[in-house]
């Protein structure tokens, strides 16, 4: 690994993850969990994980409770090789329920908010920021206050800036801001009408690629000369599908910074980002931790 090539900004949280055959119907009734496993959620987190393990030097910026499980959850991921700067927020650790099917589909219902981040707590993750920018070659923004905060920074030092705007349906205005600092858009298309419209648009107004994942249907992307390209999900067997979007992005992430930039990503080298984002998302479907990077093993006997 190379020394400070992405800053990742966004959320880190602790969630219960509840398998079920189908997603709960809109009506009163009883339905039985396939399982269920407390573990590292937070998109963010998956990302700087992901980019670790696809060998790429990570700084993970994000907030944590005031409590043993917020702590908890940056040692683990130091303990990854994640470079991670906290900020302190006030109140426990973000917790999400997330009710999963086996076709990946989500519904994260939120159990604890981040808290509120103080005067004095911003003005050291803008330093922070501002510090880590120095010596990135990227940074990732994720949907969060802390990251909506930063754009001024982020705009003025980074030199390729990618956002993650997840089921952007194309008109919320909270997103608005991180589409204009964004160098590289990438979102899902859960609700996004005619994605591969959307994506050339994207390009055809600046942005340098544009990336939209579809599930089981694989991922679609638009690069700066206009190549689409399509790659199919992967082939495995799915033990949780839980941060795999994540993990795909990281993945295209790091084929880009290995070719010069988002900029290259055109014709077949496109089509190889996206293979390498598929690969690297099988990496977090067979795992049953949101990384592989976090599974312990086992402990020895004798």
């Amino acid at each position: 690994m190379t020394d400070g090539e992405v800053l990742v900004i966004g959320p880190t949280s602790d969630n219960l993850i509840v398998s079920l055959d189908a997603l709960p119907r809109p009506e009163p009734h009883t339905t039985f969990a396939r399982g269920s496993v407390q573990v590292m959620g937070g998109t963010s987190a998956g990302k700087a994980l992901h980019l670790v393990d696809a060998g790429v030097a990570t700084t993970l910026l994000t907030t944590r409770g005031d409590d043993a499980v917020g702590a908890e959850l940056v040692a683990a991921l130091g303990r990854c090789g994640v470079e991670v700067r906290a900020v302190l927020t006030d109140g426990p650790t973000e917790r999400h329920l997330n009710l999963m099917s086996p076709r990946g589909e989500r519904v994260s219902i939120y159990l604890q908010a981040a808290g509120a981040v103080a005067v004095e707590e911003m003005r050291r993750a803008r330093a922070t920021a501002r510090e880590a920018l120095r010596e990135a070659r990227a940074v990732f923004l994720d949907l969060a206050d802390l990251s909506r905060a930063l754009i001024p920074e982020v705009t003025a030092l980074a030199r390729e800036v990618w956002v993650d705007v997840h089921d952007y349906d194309g008109e919320q205005a909270y997103h608005r801001p991180f589409l204009e600092a964004a160098d590289v858009v990438v979102m899902n298309g859960d609700r996004i009408a005619g994605p591969s419209t959307y994506l050339r648009g994207l390009v055809a107004g600046g942005k340098t690629l544009a990336i939209c994942t579809l599930g089981s249907r694989g991922a679609i992307a638009v690069g700066a000369d206009g190549s689409f390209a399509r790659v199919e999900a992967p082939k495995v067997e799915v033990v949780d599908p839980n941060g795999a979007g994540d993990a795909f992005a990281a993945g295209v992430l790091a084929h880009a910074l290995h070719v010069g930039g988002a900029a290259q990503l055109t014709g077949d080298a496109l089509w190889q980002a996206l293979e390498a984002g598929a690969a690297q998302a099988s990496r977090a479907l067979s795992s049953r931790e949101l990384s592989p990077l976090l599974e312990r093993p086992a402990p020895t006997v004798g």
